[in-house]
């Protein structure tokens, strides 16, 4: 019986589309959802707080979090089992990624406000393809690749906002700095996908994290006022959903689903967005009725 609904699972047919779609794009899908609640506690947080101590603020309860939780689940000897290499690797993505790409994502939310931002870092599955094509060597077929350009598009065309305001150059170059050192980030933990369980690998990511957010906020520590309790609760919750759910959940899928889709089902996060937004204001945009077209095209593409 199990053997005939894996030989189902594994046919081309829109049975197994489906089956495929709700059993294992569901988990590529989850790190989009965390992702897009984080932005909305982020920016609450950034009103009263400087974006570098709000980064280093983020890093220290998610990572106490991640290794308490990963000790309990996996054990000492999972927890620091991993490959030496892969321990280099794991906290250079972390400084990379988290340390530098979250540093900038933070301070264009701070400068432009979410939704540039957040429309502008969402082309990071387009770098993270080139990227894993040119350095990893991964076969990435058209399907692919063209589902990645219709969910970028897609992302881009929800997040607009009314009145077509324009964003700064400096912006601008901030939030494509976030995308290309998420993109770099991803590259370096999909190099050395299963050679740890992703609770581990998630850890080892976010001490690399803690060890850049603290460096980084030593040189950059004059002038801070202190911080209000909601900044700090709102950037912690921000963390925890996005650092503990989101990665790690991200780090799972890559090892599911492979990388070039990992990073593009995880890149949906303002669809989630635009839906939650049309339920509370009642209002059709057309707009969000495009994107959401397009973004879902491309997810089928990728699926495929």
């Amino acid at each position: 019986m199990l053997q005939e609904f894996e030989d189902i699972f594994q046919e081309k047919t829109l049975i197994s589309f489906f089956l495929r779609l709700y059993m294992l794009e569901f988990i590529g899908l989850f790190p989009a959802l965390c992702w897009a609640l984080s932005p909305i506690f982020y920016s609450r947080g950034l009103r009263n707080l400087n974006p570098f101590l709000g980064n280093m603020i983020r890093a220290l309860p998610a990572t106490s979090i991640t290794f308490l939780f990963t000790l309990i689940v996996l054990g000492p000897g999972q927890t620091f089992g991993l490959p030496l290499n892969s321990y280099i690797i794991l906290l250079l993505s972390g400084v990379i990624g988290l340390g530098l790409g979250d540093l900038f994502y933070l301070l264009s939310i701070k400068r432009i406000g979410p939704s540039p931002s957040i429309t502008i870092s969402s082309t990071y599955p387009l770098i993270t393809i080139a990227f894993s094509t040119f350095f990893l060597g991964e076969v990435v077929k058209f399907t692919v690749l063209i589902g990645t350009l219709f969910v970028v598009l897609g992302i881009m065309i929800i997040s607009r906002k009314d009145g077509n305001s324009k964003v700064d150059f400096l912006g601008i170059c901030i939030a494509t700095l976030a995308a290309i050192f998420w993109s770099i980030s991803i590259i370096l933990v999909g190099s050395i996908a299963h050679s740890g369980h992703p609770l581990a690998e998630n850890f080892w990511r976010l001490m690399g994290y803690v060890l850049a957010s603290l460096i980084i906020f030593l040189f950059n520590k004059k002038d801070f006022s202190k911080p209000k309790f909601d900044s700090i609760l709102n950037i912690t919750l921000g963390g925890i959903i996005a650092l503990n759910l989101g990665w790690a959940s991200y780090i799972y899928s890559i090892e599911v689903i492979g990388l070039s889709k990992a990073t593009t089902l995880s890149s949906v996060s303002p669809i989630f967005t635009a839906t939650a937004e049309f339920l509370i204001e009642k209002r059709f945009k057309l707009n969000i009725f495009i994107g959401t077209l397009l973004t879902t095209l491309g997810i089928i593409l990728v699926t495929f």
